[in-house]
């Protein structure tokens, strides 16, 4: 008898993907797909061994046309902060390819079925219907209560580092504060800049302008902010 698991569930969109498909080679798309299906883990120090977080073998992921999917069961420790930290992790190695790749996103708790090439299931309906109907713009969103009820001490340090909490109630991945500072980003961030300038300037459609002035609001701010740190030292 086939029956459902109880899976933290995150469900992402590659935005502007019919247009990347227009006027990219099917190699150039190819290695934003070799990108998206790379699989990492968090790992912690005990004694004298660096360990996973959660064990690889209990992160799912799933992708599909222009949508990739990371799941980890529920009652796994751990698991919600570890799902955020892999969703920032993919949101910002899309922005570093050779053409900035944006992610549009929700991570929600709830069933699912996974069988070889199959995966259905109310966590993934739900999960696609926040980040087509409420996401808005190219972010992440997860629900307050999901990170307002953990009390793991550890576990809402990670949630306090890689979140903020927005005006529509959502908590939001950080990825671009981390895109904004990290080394591994540096030199894709003028590439990245030009791009969303190039969106807010050039389109006609004040829906994409809305979305792409998201960005830059964020990526203002974070810069600034580093500015302010790096000037105060």
């Amino acid at each position: 008898m086939k029956e459902y698991v109880a899976y933290y569930f995150a469900f992402m969109d590659l935005l502007g993907f019919k247009e990347i498909v227009k006027t990219s080679t099917c190699d150039e798309i190819a290695e934003i797909f070799d990108e998206a299906k790379k699989r990492f883990v968090i790992n912690q120090e005990i004694g004298d061994k660096s360990v996973p977080v959660v064990s690889p073998q209990d992160i799912h992921y799933y992708v599909m046309s222009d949508s990739v999917c990371i799941f980890i069961r529920d009652n796994i420790k751990s698991a919600l902060p570890v799902l955020t930290w892999l969703c920032l992790n993919f949101q910002v190695r899309m922005l570093c390819q050779k053409r900035p790749v944006f992610v549009r996103g929700s991570i929600v708790r709830g069933k699912a079925f996974e069988e070889q090439n199959v995966l259905f299931g109310p966590a993934m309906v739900e999960a696609y219907l926040r980040a087509e109907k409420l996401a808005q713009y190219p972010r992440i969103i997860i629900p307050m209560d999901l990170c307002e009820e953990i009390t793991d001490t550890t576990d809402k340090a990670f949630m306090n580092g890689f979140t903020h909490l927005e005006q529509d109630g959502f908590f939001v991945i950080n990825y671009l504060d981390y895109f904004s500072f990290h080394a591994s980003a540096k030199e894709h961030r003028e590439g990245v800049i030009n791009y969303v300038n190039h969106m807010i300037n050039d389109s006609l459609d004040q829906s994409v302008r809305d979305k792409y002035l998201y960005v830059q609001f964020w990526l203002d701010y974070y810069t600034k902010q580093r500015e302010a740190e790096a000037h105060e030292q």
